[in-house]
This record gives C-alpha cells, structure tokens and sequence, in this order.
C-alpha cells in the first residue's frame, strides 16, 4: 500500500496528490480564460504618448508661427495658440480580394438576364512585432490643425489682421474661418 502525504490546511484535511490536481487544474483554467481576455490595441497602449506628440507638435506649430508673424511689419509683439482636431494617426497597410461572379440566365427568344455580384474583402497586413503580430504602418499622419488664435500689438489694424490670416491660412493650409486674430491688451 502507498504512502500519502497529507497536508493541514486550517482545520482541513488535504492529499498532496489532491492539492496538486486542483492547483494544476487552475493552472489550465487559468490559462483558457487569459486567451480569451481581448489584448489592448497598440494605440491604447501608446494613448498617452501619443497625446505628448501632439501637444509637442502644437507647441513647434505656434512658436514657428509667433517667430515668422512678429518678423512682419505692423504686428508687433505677439502671442499664438494652435489647437488640434486629433493626434498623429496611422495609416496600415491593408490587403483587398474582390470576387466578382456573373450569373447568366439564358432563355428562349433570345431573353438574356445578367445578374452580377461583387464581394470585396478587406484584411490588415500583420508582421511580427514585439508584442505579437501587429498591424503594417505606411504613414504617419500629423494632426489637424483644429484653430489657431493670435494676439498681437497690431491686431487692431483690418491690414496687420488681414496680412496675419493670409499667413497663417498659407502656412497651415486652413481656411480663414479658422483663424481668429486680436489686439494685444497694453496693460
């Protein structure tokens, strides 16, 4: 007859051969239930990375822009604050099957219907990444400028305004709608 080994647990009494079986079946359970836990997007991951990007990129944006408005004549000392509509997004590479199949229908009399169908199916390029298999970049978007707002000394003047709009709507390429410019307060 074997020997068993027991072990106390509280005031439980419990084989090593059972304590073993129930571990290594919560070991598996375990798991089962981690593969089908839904793995975070690499954008989620990188949210607060990419939200850096942008303000940096907001940031570069508004002193190029404060740098070339105060070299104009009229403008003066000036401020500049640029918003953006998104951060910097991602284009992935996608590859695209189309089937197109043709039904004839051919009946007496020279009666002829067609009936034509198309299906296009659309997949995500996958490589190896670090953490698995993770979707082919082929862009990298910059973000959208959303509104830019200038102050400055001459802001009160429709030329220096007018002058400061064609510049900003040149060098975004955003429309004036999207520009608001004002007068410097003196005090």
């Amino acid at each position: 007859m074997k020997e068993q080994t027991i072990l106390k647990i509280g005031k439980r009494r419990i084989s090593l051969q059972t304590l073993l079986f129930v571990l290594g079946l919560a070991g598996i359970l375990l798991i089962g239930i981690s593969s089908l836990l839904p793995e975070k997007a690499p954008e989620a991951r990188d949210a607060g990375v990419q939200e850096a990007e942008a303000k940096a990129y907001a940031a570069e944006l508004e002193d190029r822009l404060q740098t070339i408005l105060g070299q104009m004549e009229g403008v003066g000392e000036v401020r500049v604050m640029v918003t953006l509509e998104n951060g910097y997004r991602q284009v992935y590479a996608k590859s695209e099957k189309v089937n197109n199949d043709v039904l004839e229908d051919i009946r007496a009399q020279d009666e002829k219907k067609t009936q034509e169908k198309q299906v296009t199916e659309q997949t995500y390029v996958l490589v190896d990444g670090a953490g698995g298999k993770v979707p082919l970049v082929t862009a990298r978007l910059e973000p959208e400028v959303k509104g830019v707002v200038v102050v400055c000394e001459g802001g009160g003047d429709p030329q220096v305004v007018g002058k400061v709009v064609d510049t900003v709507k040149v060098a975004l390429n955003i429309s004036s709608a999207r520009i608001a410019v004002s007068r410097l307060s003196t005090g």
